[in-house]
């Protein structure tokens, strides 16, 4: 655990300017990531021809917010940095739950998978968001490390998880001949 601690000093030493202290919270508050990932998947599932992607976002979130939130860090119970260092003077609230994996980039990177297997360039946009996010959680002092890579990890494989099994529970369950009258299913080879 040192050599987190080192990490997060390194970032605090070496990136802390007045405009990093004015962005990083910006990336890293709750409204903005609700606000993010929810207005994609609402926009996405009012648009019939993008609803396939909207579904599969919607259950990801659904998904990624219960392995988090109520499987993993209720598990392992990792106290935040910040509690260990109490020397650190936080620019944020001090949050309420357990570090162990960091929520935002769990979610980050869940998201920013689906609309990567989606949508490629759209995908790398969201890539670019998530890094920014993972990276103010280190900032913050409010993660370790490991929270922000096990977040990355958890995160592409839970995107990657919901993805093969809605493909798999809601397209290749349904009889070709029905394919095309179910609106929520993508557009297959077996379907065209």
């Amino acid at each position: 655990m040192d050599w987190e601690f080192r990490v997060l000093n390194y970032i605090k030493l070496h990136f802390k300017n007045s405009f990093m202290d004015f962005i990083m919270p910006v990336f890293s508050m709750p409204g903005t990531i609700v606000a993010l990932w929810g207005l994609i998947t609402l926009i996405s599932l009012i648009i019939k021809k993008h609803r396939p992607f909207g579904i599969t976002m919607l259950l990801n979130l659904i998904i990624s917010a219960v392995n988090c939130s109520l499987i993993i860090k209720p598990i392992v119970r990792r106290l935040r940095p910040y509690v260990m260092n109490d020397t650190i003077n936080l620019i944020v609230r001090p949050e309420i739950d357990y570090s162990f994996p960091s929520g935002h980039t769990f979610f980050a990177f869940s998201a920013a998978t689906i609309c990567f297997i989606y949508n490629k360039a759209f995908g790398t946009a969201m890539y670019i968001v998530a890094f920014s996010i993972a990276f103010s959680r280190l900032y913050l002092y409010v993660h370790y490390p490991t929270d922000v890579l096990f977040g990355i990890i958890f995160g592409i494989l839970t995107a990657i998880e919901v993805y093969y099994l809605e493909k798999y529970f809601l397209c290749d369950r349904v009889p070709l001949k029905d394919r095309k009258t179910v609106y929520f299913l993508r557009k297959t080879k077996a379907a065209e």
